[in-house]
């Protein structure tokens, strides 16, 4: 059958994390800095390496000597990434900017905030052009920050990627620090595809979507630039197939590449891939459900800059399109565990098998879809549309499946969420495809790839025989007479 397992994968194994070094001056005007080289932290994902470029900032001193009031150091600083050649902001105006990793204190990063405001950010040859008013600064200025050795604290609150609150009061993000409180409005947070695999950077990449989180508070007296490991607001969606027929092996191939014959009911981008309808049961069915696509949230900081996440969905976008995943080729994914593992087989590309100890490898989609974040009042599953070819392996007959089709529910048999994506959680779909899937090997048939039904007729059906019989002697008697009338 083509079979399906959830995994799910939880908290810092899945977050991008903000990892600052950077080291060693006595001096008491050390300048605010942020680095983000991945250093002595484990299972941490550099920020620029996913195509972020930017985050946001607030910062306040808090704590201060003799009674001083809190003080606010940073108001929504956008803190830009640059490689020094090709990708992000333009270093030119960064007294701080330096190409590699440093010391907690040396106060020198590849982030840099400083020259990032509007008034004075210029156009570098690459990346964010200042015309690019999405990715640029709220703020007219942006000067360097200092160390204030009269507080004992400096706060920051920090989201990313950065919002340009100059657009439409739905995609704005604001902090209120007399209440704690930073407010993503409901069409801020949105999710989209990985559209930038194995190219070269471009501006209009993940980086306006799969949003993040952060709080931070930093003793002022230590100088130490600051490290901000961020949390995902939405869920990261990978696919992944392996086959277990014996004597065969399975290629993957879009859902309406299937030699010309196949008729199909759709266009464009629901001929490609592999097709996944939002889904949920009725009393005689399934009927075509809805998902949200975009959200709004609030993020509420504590005293000490400790962040409880609430989503909400209050004025969000929702859809009922169908997502659309490669099928598997030979690159690779952006994430370092999601090869693709394809194997040439006599001119095809066969994803992997069950190995002689039953246990898996995988093939995996290329295609990774940044999801919001789902309300757990949903019911919507995900009815998968699928199609392959078998290639025998000793004298490689070739047969297609038509239309496989499987139905992921919305919760498992435990009642944990499997489509019903939840913040910071990586879903990984896992299929089995044998000899009991679904579909056809019929060509005249006509794929619907928006249809929510999950088909529960076989597609591959085994040549039997069924008893070996021999049919009796057809008798025939014969007389024969000579030419002298003699009978034998």
């Amino acid at each position: 059958m083509l079979a399906v397992a959830v995994a799910t994968v939880l908290g810092s194994c899945s977050s991008d994390e903000l990892v600052n070094e950077s080291a060693a001056s006595k001096s008491d005007k050390a300048p605010i800095g942020f680095s983000v080289e991945k250093q002595n932290i484990t299972r941490a994902t550099n920020l620029e390496t996913v195509n972020h470029f930017n985050f946001g900032a607030w910062a306040w001193k808090v704590n201060g000597n003799h009674s001083l009031p809190a003080a606010e150091v940073m108001n929504n600083y956008l803190v830009g990434y640059s490689n020094g050649s090709d990708k992000g902001y333009d270093k030119t105006n960064a007294t701080t900017w330096a190409d590699g990793a440093g010391t907690l204190k040396d106060h020198t990063s590849a982030w840099f905030y400083e020259g990032l405001g509007t008034a004075e950010y210029t156009s570098p040859s690459y990346g964010y052009a200042a015309s690019a008013t999405d990715y640029m600064s709220n703020n007219a200025n942006q000067y360097l920050r200092y160390w204030d050795l009269a507080y004992g604290n400096t706060n920051f609150y920090c989201y990313a990627p950065y919002v340009n609150n100059n657009v439409a009061n739905d995609k704005q993000v604001t902090f209120d620090h007399a209440t704690g409180e930073m407010t993503f409005a409901a069409k801020t947070i949105r999710d989209g595809y990985d559209e930038t695999l194995n190219s070269a950077y471009i501006a209009f990449d993940r980086s306006l979507s799969e949003f993040m989180y952060a709080g931070v508070q930093a003793k002022n007296a230590d100088l130490e630039d600051v490290v901000v490991p961020f949390k995902h607001m939405g869920a990261q969606l990978f696919i992944r197939f392996y086959e277990d027929i014996p004597g065969y092996k399975v290629e993957l191939i879009d859902l309406d590449e299937d030699n010309g014959n196949m008729a199909s009911s759709a266009t464009g981008d629901l001929t490609k891939g592999i097709q996944v309808t939002p889904a949920k049961k009725n009393d005689t069915g399934y009927e075509t459900a809805q998902y949200n696509t975009t959200q709004g949230a609030t993020v509420k900081f504590d005293d000490n800059a400790n962040a409880t996440y609430t989503p909400s969905w209050n004025g969000s976008a929702t859809t009922t399109n169908n997502l659309m995943f490669q099928v598997p080729t030979d690159g690779k994914t952006t994430s370092a565990d999601a090869p693709a593992n394809l194997k040439e087989y006599h001119g095809h590309k066969v994803i992997k098998e069950v190995g002689a100890t039953g246990t898996p490898e995988y093939s995996y989609s290329p295609t990774i879809y940044y999801a919001v974040a789902q309300p757990t009042t949903s019911e919507t599953g995900l009815t998968f549309h699928v199609s392959y070819r078998i290639i025998a392996e000793d004298n490689q007959e070739i047969i297609t499946v038509h239309n496989a089709t499987v139905h992921v529910p919305y919760k498992d048999e435990s009642g944990n969420f499997i489509t019903v994506w939840q913040p910071n959680v990586k879903y990984t779909y896992s299929f089995k495809i044998t000899k009991n899937s679904t579909g056809t090997t019929d060509p005249d048939g006509v794929i619907d790839p928006v249809d929510p039904e999950a088909k529960d007729k076989k597609a591959l059906y085994p040549i039997v025989f069924d008893g070996a019989t021999i049919v009796d002697y057809t008798e025939v008697e014969s007389n024969p007479t000579l030419s002298d009338g003699t009978q034998y």
